[in-house]
């Protein structure tokens, strides 16, 4: 097949090139745009392999007639050429599209630009680039592909260097959770709780500090270490919020249960659905964090208690039982 488009002329084959590269069928835009001609020039080029029969065109695109036939047109690129081909479309394509057309296209220009990744010098073209690897593997898990988030995430991560710590925190921050969860969630268990460990002590704010625990406390509970998990919430509620203690008294859980009634005053239970929902992005994120260390928690120190009526008619701890 090879030899058989090696017969063509050197426009055809340049155009089959292009169009093996965008994959198996492409719109005609975007490989007009590709192709760097106008789209009368771009349908002159592809016309011998239309009547040869190794390329359909069909309404607004063209595809190639049989996987092989386009696999036979990649191989035509050399394969030292091909990283700089990739990332020429990669560049193009992002340069030209719109936001919701970029939307749409996200893995195609995120792929172009993983072939093409080893050629990027530019730091900030770097940034931009572990970007959109950001966007293709949140897109992806989103859509529980954790695989191929994973390929995206590891291809951002590999455009930052340990300096992307200072000049990109939020982004080498996001790429390296978002790549342990990933890990967590395909199996990866030893590497999820290595990066996951590391990054505890690279988060810089509350939130990213709690987003790092939620994932730790979930991983720790599916691996039935529960004790693990809730040491790695009150490690974070310590850092919040003074002490914490993982097997608390009798005592100590009366005194905070009469504090939280003294807090809420004459006011009742009911009352607080007609409060305005919290808005503090820190305290949203510890209520997160302490919603999935309820869990764990029932299985390291599972207490029950007889609730008793006080004179003023509320209940009250009664007497807890390990």
């Amino acid at each position: 097949m090879a030899g058989k488009l090696k017969r063509l002329s050197a426009t055809t084959q340049e155009a089959l090139k292009q169009l093996a590269c965008l994959g198996n069928v492409a719109e005609i835009a975007t490989l007009t745009l590709v192709h760097g001609e106008t789209e009368e020039a771009m349908h002159a080029a592809l016309w011998e392999a239309v009547r040869a029969g190794l390329v359909v065109h069909q309404d607004n695109a063209y595809r190639f007639l049989h996987d092989r036939i386009q696999q036979a047109a990649y191989s035509l690129i050399p394969e030292a050429q091909r990283a700089e081909v990739h990332l020429r479309i990669g560049r193009v394509l992002l340069a030209s599209m719109t936001a919701d057309e970029f939307a749409e296209h996200l893995f195609d220009v995120a792929n172009h630009f993983n072939r093409g990744a080893t050629l990027l010098v530019d730091r900030d073209e770097k940034a931009q680039v572990a970007t959109i690897e950001l966007r293709a593997g949140r897109k992806a898990k989103a859509s529980t592909a954790y695989a191929s988030a994973c390929v995206y995430l590891v291809a951002g991560m590999a455009l930052l260097d340990e300096s992307g710590w200072g000049s990109h925190y939020d982004l080498t921050f996001s790429l390296w959770l978002e790549r342990a969860e990933c890990e967590y969630l395909t199996g990866q268990l030893a590497s999820a709780e290595a990066r996951l460990s590391l990054l505890s002590t690279r988060a810089r704010t509350i939130v990213d500090s709690a987003a790092v625990t939620r994932v730790r406390i979930n991983l720790y509970t599916n691996l039935d270490h529960s004790d693990s998990a809730v040491e790695v919430g009150l490690e974070y509620l310590r850092r919040i919020n003074g002490q914490w203690s993982p097997h608390p008294t009798e005592e100590d859980v009366r005194q905070e249960y009469d504090r939280l009634w003294q807090r809420l005053g004459s006011s009742s239970i009911e009352a607080l659905l007609d409060l305005p929902l919290m808005s503090d992005p820190d305290r949203c994120a510890t209520m997160d964090v302490l919603t999935v260390l309820t869990s764990p928690a029932l299985f390291t120190d599972l207490k029950s208690f007889s609730p008793r009526r006080r004179s003023d008619g509320r209940t009250q701890p009664g007497a807890w039982q390990q």
